[in-house]
């Protein structure tokens, strides 16, 4: 009977350190991470000011510094030139490269974006755009790429798996068209009937 209570007590403590989260503080000043006033596993809820690197594991508020990185989900502003999200993204990253591991909810502004999860707002970028999931818009002066897009993408090259809405650029690329392709090359690889691949306007419904 004692084995019983000792092993319940045992997992009842466990559950209750592995439920146990870091506390989050509201402000943090880091040098070059670990060198900063808040160890990198806690959170910061308010202001990080990250001289040279910084690193935490949440961030809810305002990021400003060289390179901003936050391990898991980040709530509100990102500013700097690298700005690094493990997890999701919830407001604006504006930086010269700009990646979320996650879903990105709002908007990624920098030359080159990268987001592992979906976009429900925009990506906007100088050099590239980059979603491996759905995204609602990407606009570049180069090259945007998507898994799947719901609402328009463009620049010079765009590239989608599915496209639904409108791809408009230099040169643009689908699997699925659901809408209209202006360019002058368009191609449509799944589209029925011989005409994948058009001059300055494609379309499919």
């Amino acid at each position: 009977m004692k084995t019983v209570w000792r092993t319940a007590a045992f997992l009842c403590f466990g559950v209750g350190a592995l439920a146990a989260e870091p506390p989050a503080y509201p402000f943090q000043l880091a040098l070059a991470s670990p060198v900063a006033l808040v160890a990198p596993e806690h959170s910061i809820n308010g202001l990080r000011l990250n001289l040279l690197w910084g690193a935490n594991a949440n961030v809810n508020g305002m990021d400003l510094g060289p390179v901003n990185y936050t391990a898991k989900n980040h709530r509100g502003l990102q500013l700097g030139l690298v700005n690094l999200v493990g997890g999701d993204l919830t407001g604006f990253n504006m930086g010269l490269v700009n990646w979320a591991g996650g879903k990105v909810a709002g908007s990624e502004v920098g030359l080159i974006n990268w987001a592992g999860g979906e976009v429900s707002g925009t990506q906007d970028a100088f050099l590239l755009n980059v979603s491996r999931s759905k995204v609602s818009y990407q606009f570049a002066l180069l090259v945007s790429w998507a898994e799947e897009v719901e609402g328009g993408q463009f620049g010079i090259f765009n590239r989608a798996t599915k496209m639904t809405g409108l791809q408009m650029g230099v040169i643009n690329i689908t699997g699925q068209l659901n809408g209209l392709q202006l360019g002058l090359l368009n191609i449509a690889t799944e589209k029925a009937g011989p005409w994948k691949v058009l001059p300055l306007v494609n379309m499919n419904w």
